[in-house]
């Protein structure tokens, strides 16, 4: 069996304040993307146990989501099959582009529909959340604004069909290190109302100038390269332009194909890793 685990990009993230059990209040836009990692699911003897591979090795860094999850529906549904998940990436690491947590929504939705774990929604995301703040979202894949930690999850309208330009520098970001860098007292926030409404009737220059990202500063700081991409690409005629997640992978937005795929050619030839997809409406 084979399985698709989506990418996202990050519209639009303010930080909001940090809250006493030290995690964030965001307010975000997040849209799904047709860029996905496949996940090949195998029966595997009961003697052993359910595991991950990770473009056919076995993970080499601890507290991996993927295995936390396996093993805690596991106990938790008390499910005696063992299954192997061989995670085969195309959606890049430390990107901001949510992998991680989308192959972890993905293995969720396999236990889900192969045991009926049939959770009530609200009892879900309280489990889902303490893996990552997008894994509730992934198990929705709609374009969506979410509040909260991620638990708080409505559901928006595109009106244009858009393509999605994707860069990422060599060095990636690690988000916990993103977030302990924000200034801990003032957050730059964007107008999340106005990205909201440009993207329902399909206004660029209204959607150009409300985007932003609260953890575009912090990031730059650790990652230069992000500005450079980001001023490139705007200067060369992509005014949707902004860093997603907590980076390091910076995304346009165009309705152009061919302006899209001359400017991913552009990128490569400067050594970037770049790419284009859609996003993923249904």
């Amino acid at each position: 069996m084979y399985l698709k685990a989506y990418a996202k990009i990050n519209l639009a993230l303010n930080v909001v304040n940090k809250r006493k059990d030290g995690f964030h209040n965001l307010d975000m836009i997040v849209l799904p993307l047709k860029l996905h990692d496949t996940i090949a699911v195998s029966r595997i003897s009961k003697k052993q146990t359910s595991h991950i591979l990770i473009n056919d090795e076995v993970p080499n860094f601890p507290n991996n989501i993927c295995e936390n999850l396996i093993k805690d529906i596991n106990d938790k549904f008390r499910i005696k099959k063992k299954y192997e998940f061989a995670i085969y990436k195309e959606i890049p690491m430390q990107a901001g582009l949510g992998g991680g947590s989308s192959d972890a929504a993905t293995i969720y939705r396999f236990y889900d529909k192969k045991f009926k774990l049939n959770m009530p929604g609200i009892i879900a995301l309280n489990f889902l959340k303490q893996y990552g703040s997008d894994i509730p979202f992934f198990v929705i894949n709609k374009p969506a604004r979410i509040k909260g930690i991620g638990d708080l999850i409505e559901p928006i309208q595109i009106k244009k069909d858009y393509y999605v330009l994707i860069v990422k520098p060599r060095q990636g970001l690690d988000t916990k290190e993103v977030y302990q860098a924000l200034n801990k007292t003032k957050f730059k926030v964007c107008d999340i109302d106005s990205v909201v409404k440009a993207l329902a009737i399909g206004d660029d220059e209204l959607l150009a100038k409300s985007i932003g990202n609260s953890l575009e500063a912090p990031a730059i700081k650790k990652c230069p390269k992000i500005k450079e991409i980001k001023d490139y690409l705007i200067g060369s005629g992509f005014p949707i332009t902004l860093m997603t997640g907590a980076g390091s992978a910076v995304f346009s937005l165009s309705t152009d194909k061919d302006k899209v795929k001359q400017m991913v050619n552009n990128l490569k030839k400067l050594n970037y890793q770049a790419f284009y997809t859609t996003i993923l409406k249904e």
